[in-house]
Order: C-alpha cells, then sequence, then structure tokens
C-alpha cells in the first residue's frame, strides 16, 4: 500500500525544488565553465590546442548558460518569481534549515571556523532578502532587476557551502573512525578540505555582495542613451 502523502512536506519540497533551481542551473553552470577556462589558463599555452581536451571542455561547458533559459533570466526568475512564492515560505524555510545546520554545528572541533563563516553569509543573504522586500514595496523594481545576479550568486554560495559542510560534518566522523592507512581515509579528508577551502575563501564575498546591494547605486541606470554612441 502506498503511504499516505502529509501535504505539508509535499508543499515543502516542491517549495524548495522551485526556490533551488534557478540557483543551480545558473551558479553550477556558470562555474562549471569557469572552472574550464581556468584549466586552459593552467595548461598554459598548451590550453588552447585541440591536442588536449581543456579546449573543448570550455567550448562545451558554454551552452550549459544558455540553454533551458539563459543565466539571467533564471535570475531574474528568482528575484520576481520564486522568492515570492507562496508569501515568500519557502525562501524562508530555506534560511531556517541552514540556520538550524548553523546552530547544531556551531562548536564542531575542525569545521567551527568555517561554519562562522556560513552563519555570516547566512545573515547577510537575510539582509539581501529583506532589502528585496523592501524595494518591492516602494516600487523600486528596477533596483531588484540590476540586483538579481548578485542575489542569485549569493543565495547559491551559501547553499554550496551549506551542503559542503553537511558532508565535511559526515566526513569527519568518518574520519574519527578509520586508521590513516585505510583507502577511504584520503576520500574523508579531501571532503573536510573542500568545504573549508569554499567556507574561507569564497563564502566571504557574499558579505560584500549584501553591502553593495544596500549602496543601491543606480549609476548604471542613469547612463543617458548618448553615452553609448561611438565617435
Amino acid at each position: 500500500m502506498f503511504k499516505e502523502i502529509d501535504p505539508d512536506k509535499a508543499a515543502y519540497h516542491k517549495g524548495q525544488v522551485d526556490l533551488l533551481t534557478p540557483l543551480f542551473k545558473a551558479y553550477a553552470t556558470d562555474q562549471g565553465f569557469q572552472v574550464a577556462a581556468t584549466a586552459i589558463q593552467t595548461y598554459g599555452g598548451a590550453g588552447f590546442l585541440k591536442d588536449h581536451p581543456a579546449e573543448q571542455y570550455c567550448r562545451d561547458a558554454k551552452i550549459f548558460s544558455i540553454y533551458e533559459g539563459t543565466n539571467h533570466i533564471q535570475a531574474l526568475d528568482l528575484v520576481s518569481r520564486k522568492l515570492r512564492q507562496q508569501g515568500g515560505k519557502p525562501a524562508l524555510d530555506f534560511l531556517g534549515d541552514i540556520s538550524r545546520f548553523v546552530e547544531k554545528n556551531a562548536a564542531h572541533p575542525k569545521l567551527a571556523s568555517s561554519i562562522a563563516e556560513l552563519k555570516q553569509a547566512h545573515e547577510a543573504v537575510g539582509k539581501i532578502m529583506g532589502t528585496l522586500m523592501q524595494w518591492g514595496g516602494a516600487g523600486k523594481l528596477e533596483l531588484t532587476a540590476l540586483a538579481a545576479n548578485r542575489v542569485l550568486e549569493a543565495m547559491a554560495e551559501i547553499s554550496v557551502a551549506w551542503l559542503l559542510l553537511e558532508g565535511a560534518v559526515i566526513a569527519g566522523a568518518k574520519l574519527a573512525e578509520l586508521a590513516a592507512d585505510k583507502p577511504d581515509h584520503a576520500f574523508y579528508t579531501g571532503k573536510l578540505a573542500a568545504a573549508q577551502f569554499y567556507a574561507l575563501n569564497v563564502l566571504p564575498g557574499v558579505g560584500l555582495k549584501a553591502e553593495l546591494l544596500l549602496k543601491e547605486d543606480r549609476s548604471a541606470l542613469e547612463i543617458p542613451d548618448a553615452a553609448f554612441a561611438t565617435v
């Protein structure tokens, strides 16, 4: 017999899928292209030669940010529709899930500093969402559109950090059970290192994104058409 579906849980999961779809479609594909572009730089002059796969990967990866809705359209969909769905409940649930993870693992013996970075980034995203609500109420929709990519990146980065750190917590527990010469020891060590690197090197940028957004800079909107003319 089929188990009866809990309508509240179903609504929660549907809300999270709707909210996270533009984040991971856009952020993951942009980063995939950047990784391939960095690989070319790492290869040096050989990076763009067909003797190596890096140039093929880079060209192939570019299409990812175009099909199924270009990434800027995904960002506009996020700020104009997805954050507003169900009165903003999925977005609040999303922030709540991360907050509970932070509270539970704040004193982790190896990841405390990384989780502290996640906490600060989480608070910054909360400020961003509050600012978007204020702009919506004040009719400043042009600012919302202007900030769309920055909002998407900030939310995606705390999502990635949260998932990496969640995996690192599990990896830390597994390491405590393994001898250093066991095959899985290096694998779990890598999980810890990846999460720490992302938290300490990428997450701090989320706070800066929030600060820039709060400035409400309109310079890009105030450029006169004549300024684009060529001489």
